[in-house]
């Protein structure tokens, strides 16, 4: 590959349009806000090379001085801890040069703030070392800046500051062997100078006695010790390489993964929960034969005790297996907040099937697609939503007590003895990219292990009252129906409810006193209000600062909880949350998880590094429904690990892994961060929503010329409600224009444009009908081009960024958008 172009000068105004490139805080919990308030910096340091001889002759072959592979080296570590593609650091070309004992005096005052420059390039991950180094060279120093076509490389003659970048590089070549660079950041005059405007400062210094040695300044509020160590490591590590690996190597081929980190790695994911072998209804069954007595079920239309259950679910069960269901036999359930609504899933766990729990107000075409994949010949439901079933499946079941205590009473146990644990024992769909919902199987295995370890983390005891506030359709729910029934607690299923005061009364007459919630409703309560919840489970969103102050002077212990439907329950827990780690997951909750290459899962990252997780474990889903969609079980689910399960942990390489594609990083105590999503799996509200299936049906209602990209505004720093937007290019519009005309895209609300708004009306008509009402957009943004990556695919980056821009640049105006609409809803749908 050829290297690539040098910038030339244009408007230096366009330095702004470049994205910060901002090293991560990697001390959450610190309150620190102001970078100049601690005078106290941290400093770790490490030998690079021992000896300059042994590398010299290879840094010559490449043809380019020490100095320019030392910011290669620095370029693609802060790749691995900034996700962005455009890097952008402070250095400076003047080479520093100190002889006699006191080094560090004389050289501060030679050093003024014009001998740093802001270095800025595009990666392109195709390209070779040895081009990419030759490129980095070449850099031609331009007083201004901007970004047209072509050109990769700039050198600004302006001060880095942390509008910019938050990371500075130095290379000091000293006399005496004792030498080493004093840098500003050190000085107790930091806050005047400009290296007090950066977090991190990397010197590399080439001694006399022939040792190359490198140390990291950092402030310790933003920097953790653990992981100054780690980045210089991980710079360590790819410097090597850079000096000793073929020079055709590409860079995406480089490994950056430090042995160090690896040790690490390998220490933290150690241990995985072994698998539960036995049936969900089976360890239910044992509570009921335990406590017949003890209340199972205190719903809003009547309770249950354990012995009841039993015995309704078995005649239920029995009923079933006369109908022809058995083991990997998928029976649907549709019911409104209700008791037999509990009762239906065990029975039909009892014999041998499994359950799908479907939405009543789902469009008969989705409802359609999932009878035709999973063949369901049953559905059980109530006499309410007789009419609109009745006609879809050969047997439909309409459940009430009269109608149970009426069936035959058989003494014989198990119902089904030929169903195992590897059986499936549910199946949640979610939507899929091609009109079709995707199915997702979970086993009792899968469930029965999730759920113990669980347990085990939480603390929970028979004691439990947990409430039953999901909508059976998704996945949360079963946590909800099972956790209780496991440990001889009480499932509380609430009555109907539209304001958050009737969510809070409900609570309160059934005595709930751990519930799941997501953040949106989570912060409508007022903690006051329900003195009787012990445990608040958040998840599906970040939290944002408002709701953990919110919650942390209550009595209520507040746990995130992350978790996705190809995995049951959860996969991370964080039961320690502060008030500056909303984004925290924390510890892994049965299996474990490790941080890959986003593209690709052969390669591990450094810890702190932004990557997708790779969930390991026995509570990980059996694959996607039928042959529909094999092609996303054998991209989404690893049947072999990567070589490095066999190096770090040789007894698992057997195991299986998902790619979530959820982006985060790990930190040094074993904790997680979630960053946001790599493709176009949105999350809001706690539903997963595919951006690529709800523009799928909005281009029914556009011509071919125009274009649609959805996706999720408003999430900065979890502080304001995510709203669903969709970016609207109409081909004819007179405000659409050609990607030369502009920079960037220009964004205008289509509120008072009479003829978008009939449009708008249009789409949201064709997606109501085919999915979900929380699946339609809320906003609807014009944007006067579709920007496009070099592959020609919708560049959904960009987008997201214009569109962030523009909604702060409103949010600056006036407090609200002004096109702005708060969701009336309460309650996820």
């Amino acid at each position: 590959m050829s290297p690539l172009p040098i910038m030339a000068e244009v408007s230096k105004a366009q330095l702004d349009h470049f994205p910060p490139c901002l090293f991560p805080a990697s001390n959450p919990t610190s309150t620190v806000s102001d970078y100049g308030a601690s005078t106290g910096r941290g400093c770790v340091e490490l030998v690079l090379e021992e000896r300059w001889s042994a590398i010299e002759p290879s840094v010559k072959n490449l043809g380019v001085p020490l100095p320019t592979v030392l910011k290669a080296a620095w370029v693609l570590t802060l790749r691995c801890f900034v996700p962005v593609d455009i890097i952008c650091f402070g250095s400076s070309d003047q080479l520093f040069v100190s002889n006699g004992p006191n080094h560090g005096a004389g050289l501060e005052e030679t050093r003024s703030n014009s001998d740093l420059m802001l270095y800025i390039l595009r990666l392109d991950g195709r390209e070779t070392i040895q081009d990419f180094l030759q490129r980095l060279k070449n850099g031609q120093k331009s007083r201004v800046v901007a970004a047209p076509p072509g050109y990769d490389i700039w050198i600004v003659e302006e001060q880095p500051s942390r509008h910019h970048c938050n990371t500075v590089i130095y290379y000091h070549e000293c006399e005496n062997e004792h030498g080493k660079l004093q840098s500003k950041l050190r000085n107790n005059s930091a806050a005047e100078l400009t290296l007090s405007q950066v977090d991190l400062i990397l010197t590399v210094t080439r001694k006399s006695n022939g040792q190359v040695f490198a140390d990291v300044e950092f402030w310790p509020y933003h920097t953790s010790e653990d992981m100054a160590v780690g980045v210089l490591r991980t710079f360590q590590h790819i410097f090597c390489q850079l000096v000793r690996a073929p020079y055709n190597l590409r860079l995406q081929d480089v490994d950056v993964c430090s042995d160090h980190d690896r040790r690490v790695i390998q220490e933290l994911t150690g241990v995985v929960s072994q698998a539960e072998n036995h049936c969900v209804h089976d360890i239910i069954l044992k509570q009921c034969r335990l406590y017949p007595d003890r209340i199972a079920v205190c719903s809003w239309d009547g309770n249950l005790t354990y012995g009841e259950l039993d015995d309704l679910s078995s005649r239920l069960a029995y009923h079933l297996v006369e109908l022809g269901v058995k083991p990997e036999t998928f029976v649907l359930s549709c019911f409104k907040k209700s008791t037999w609504a509990i009762v239906a899933r065990l029975a039909i766990l009892r014999a041998g099937g499994a359950y799908i729990s479907v939405n009543a107000g789902n469009p008969p075409s989705y409802l359609g697609s999932i009878i035709c994949h999973t063949n369901s010949q049953v559905l059980v439901s109530e006499s309410e939503f007789a009419d609109r079933f009745r006609d879809l499946v050969p047997a439909f079941i309409e459940v009430t007590l009269e109608w149970l205590r009426g069936l035959p009473a058989e003494d014989k146990s198990p119902v089904c003895e030929t169903i195992r644990a590897d059986n499936a024992c549910l199946v949640i769909f979610t939507s899929g990219s091609t009109g079709q919902p995707k199915g997702i199987i979970q086993t009792h295995q899968s469930y029965a292990t999730a759920i113990r370890d669980y347990v085990r983390n939480l603390k929970l005891d028979s004691a439990t009252r947990f409430l039953q506030f999901d909508d059976y359709a998704f996945d949360i729910s079963n946590l909800e129906f099972m956790v209780p029934l496991f440990i001889g607690g009480c499932c509380c299923v609430p009555g109907p409810m539209k304001t958050v005061q009737d969510l809070a009364n409900n609570m309160n007459s059934l005595k709930a006193n751990v519930a799941f919630l997501t953040p949106t409703v989570a912060i409508k309560l007022v903690p006051a209000d329900v003195p009787c919840l012990k445990i608040l489970c958040v998840g599906g969103e970040p939290l944002s600062r408002d709701l953990l102050t919110k919650w942390a002077s209550s009595t209520t212990k507040l746990i995130n909880q992350y978790g996705m439907g190809e995995v049951a329950i959860c996969c991370a827990y964080n039961d320690q949350i502060h008030s500056t780690s909303g984004g925290n997951l924390g510890r892994p909750a049965s299996g474990a998880i490790w941080v890959v290459d986003a593209s690709s899962p052969e390669k591990l990252i450094p810890i702190g590094a932004v990557g997708e997780f790779l969930i390991e474990g026995p509570h990980l889903s059996r694959r996607y429904l039928d042959n529909t969609f094999h092609h996303r079980t054998e991209a989404a689910f690893l049947d072999k690990a990567p070589q490095w399960m066999a190096e770090m942990h040789p007894e698992r390489c057997s195991a299986r892994l998902y790619r979530s594609g959820d982006l985060g990083r790990l930190y040094h105590n074993g904790t997680f961060d979630y960053i946001g999503r790599k493709d176009t799996i949105l999350k809001m509200d706690g539903c997963r929503i595919d951006a690529v299936e709800v523009e799928y049906q909005a281009r029914k209602a556009l011509s071919p010329e125009d274009s649609i990209v959805v996706d999720i505004l408003g999430i900065i720093d979890g502080r304001e409600d995510p709203v669903l937007t969709a970016f609207l290019y109409l081909h004819d519009h007179p405000a659409s224009t050609a990607p030369a005309i502009e920079k960037e895209p220009f964004l205008r609300n289509v509120t008072n444009d009479v003829s978008v708004a009939e449009k708008v009306a249009y789409i949201k008509a064709s997606i109501g009908q085919a999915l979900p009402d929380y699946m339609i957009p809320t906003i609807f943004l014009l944007i006067t081009w579709m920007p496009r990556t070099a592959s020609n695919k919708t560049d959904r980056k960009k987008i997201r960024w214009v569109g962030q821009k523009y909604y702060l640049a409103e949010q600056e105006k006036r407090r609200n958008w002004p096109y702005y609409v708060q969701r009336q809803h309460l309650l996820p749908v």
